[in-house]
C-alpha cells in the first residue's frame, strides 16, 4: 500500500541488495561460535494451501485469524471470527510499524512463489506455516527444492530446524533426522541444542504444502506435510 511505503525508510532495492546483504552476513555470522540475533515470538493459527490449474495459473494462499479466536467478533449470521492481525501495530508514532489508515500491520502471513529468473515462469507455489517459523521453513525448502534437488514431498519430509527464542540462550529445536555429528558440532560451538524433537511436538517446525512445475514438460508435482492434516491431489 501507498501508505505502508511512505512509512518505511528502507527500499525494496535496498533491502533485496546482494552487496548490503553480504556485509550484514559477515557481520552477524562467525564460523567459530554461536552468534543469536532478534527475539521472535512463536504463534500459530493458520491454513493454508497451494493451487495450480491447467493454465498454470497459480495461487499461494495463507489465512490466519490470529490468536486463536481472533478479535472475537462475529459478524451477524456468519460462522466465522474476524482476524486479529490489527494487534500486530505499534503504538508508537514514530515506529515503521505504527498504527495508520491505509496500512498493514507486521505478520508472520507469508505466502510464496518461486519464478525462473530468466524468464518469470512459475517454478514452486510453497508456504510453511506456523508463526515465526515461517521465513525459517522458506528458507529450508528453497534449498532443498533449489540447492538438494529434491522433489515436493521429498523436501517437505526432510528434518528441520526451528529458533523459537532469539535470545542467547534459547534453544534451536532439532527434528528427529539430522546428522548427529552435525548438531554435536553446532553445540560445541555454543548454539543451544534440543535435538531430536518427534511426534506432535513436531508442530513447531511448521506445515508445508509445495506444488512445482517443470519447465520443459510441463508436469506440475505437489507436496503436503505429514505433520499436519493436509493431502496432496490432482483433479
Amino acid at each position: 500500500d501507498d501508505q505502508d511505503e511512505a512509512s518505511t525508510k528502507s527500499s525494496t532495492e535496498w533491502l533485496l541488495n546482494k552487496e548490503r546483504i553480504s556485509k550484514q552476513a559477515l557481520g552477524l555470522f562467525d564460523s567459530e561460535k554461536a552468534v543469536v540475533q532478534g527475539k521472535p515470538t512463536p504463534s500459530s493459527c493458520t491454513v493454508s494451501f497451494q493451487v495450480v490449474d491447467e493454465l498454470g495459473n497459480a495461487m499461494s494462499f495463507v489465512n490466519s485469524n490470529y490468536m486463536g479466536f481472533g478479535s472475537g467478533l462475529t459478524p451477524t449470521n456468519c460462522g466465522f471470527t474476524l482476524q486479529n492481525r490489527g494487534a500486530g501495530f505499534s503504538l508508537d508514532t514514530n515506529h515503521p510499524n505504527a498504527l495508520a489508515s491505509r496500512k498493514r500491520p507486521y505478520h508472520t502471513i507469508i505466502p510464496a512463489m518461486l519464478t525462473h529468473s530468466d524468464t518469470g515462469e512459475l517454478y514452486a507455489s510453497l508456504s510453511n506455516m506456523g508463526g515465526f517459523m515461517q521465513p525459517q521453513g522458506h528458507m529450508q525448502l528453497v534449498v532443498q527444492l533449489v540447492a538438494n534437488g529434491l522433489d515436493p514431498q521429498t523436501a517437505v519430509d526432510a528434518p528441520r530446524f526451528c529458533i523459537l527464542d532469539g535470545s542467547q540462550n534459547g534453544k534451536i529445536f532439532i527434528e528427529t533426522g539430522f546428522n548427529e555429528d552435525t548438531v554435536a558440532k553446532l553445540s560445541r560451538y555454543g548454539h543451544n541444542m534440543e535435538p531430536n524433537v518427534s511426534g506432535h511436538e513436531r508442530e513447531i517446525f511448521g506445515r508445508a504444502q509445495i506444488i512445482t512445475k517443470d519447465r520443459e514438460t510441463g508436469i506440475l508435482a505437489a507436496g503436503s506435510d505429514g505433520r499436519a492434516d493436509g493431502c496432496a491431489m490432482g483433479y
